[in-house]
């Protein structure tokens, strides 16, 4: 069974990021104000991991802190949600045009934002039954959560899926290319197990090693984005043909 080729869809996307660093941007502003946000709520005391037996005996300060601690929550989605919007939706245009802008990044989180919530819920859900599982199982549930869902947020954005038939259309695409989309988590997981070793080792240089090492993992996180969305459009119409029939990923402009 002849399936997509990975090498031209890694090689691609880095020429894309390369001439397209703005991709970068959305998530790094994001990953501020939020940081800030939750600096802010943990300053003043206002995050609490306490059981909620801590939460009925611990009076107003307990409520405070429970309320907090979802706001903190509540944050981390909104931000997740935007990021994702964003980056997903600049790098589709980058594989259809060759250049992005914060504009198609705007037009996907208007467009989007709702479907990516849900497929963000359930993409939770079911990755907390495959962590669940991962000790009886030798991590391999975790494994084939990565695989299924890899194509979940293309589809949604780029696709224009509802959040549910985006995990469907995901389940579906990888199932039918289920070595190249292997090929694809195990590639991008080293990437980013050699970005985080990289910024871990930058991190605490004096002055701008937290910038450093913020700015290497927005990286990436664009770069693993353009390879998802590039293998998504070169993947889905497998969908319609024989599994032998797989057309290369799509050449950037």
């Amino acid at each position: 069974m002849t399936q997509a080729p990975l090498d031209g869809t890694f090689r691609r996307a880095w020429q894309l990021l390369a001439r397209n660093w703005v991709i970068i941007v959305p998530a790094l502003v994001v990953g501020v104000i939020t940081g800030a946000v939750l600096y802010l709520l943990d300053a003043y005391g206002a995050i609490s991991v306490g059981s909620l037996d801590e939460l009925n005996g611990g009076g107003p300060a307990a409520f405070t802190a429970f309320i907090g601690s979802i706001v903190a929550i509540l944050v981390r989605i909104v931000g997740a949600i935007v990021s994702i919007a964003y980056t997903t939706g600049m790098a589709a245009a980058a594989w259809k045009r060759g250049s992005a802008t914060l504009a198609d990044g705007t037009a996907a989180f208007r467009a989007d934002a709702g479907q990516i919530f849900i497929a963000m819920l359930l993409l939770f859900l079911l990755g907390l039954i495959a962590a669940t599982f991962m000790d009886f199982t030798y991590y391999t549930t975790l494994l084939l959560y990565a695989i299924f869902v890899l194509y979940t947020m293309p589809a949604v954005i780029v696709g224009q899926r509802s959040g549910v038939d985006a995990l469907v259309e995901s389940f579906r695409i990888a199932g039918k290319n289920f070595w190249t989309t292997l090929g694809v988590v195990v590639l991008i997981g080293l990437i980013a197990a050699a970005g985080g070793i990289v910024a871990e080792l930058v991190h605490d240089f004096p002055l701008l090693g937290q910038i450093v090492a913020l700015v290497l993992m927005e990286a990436v996180v664009a770069y693993a984005t353009l390879v998802v969305v590039g293998e998504y459009i070169a993947l889905r119409p497998t969908l319609d043909r024989p599994a032998e029939d797989v057309p290369p990923p799509p050449a950037a402009s």
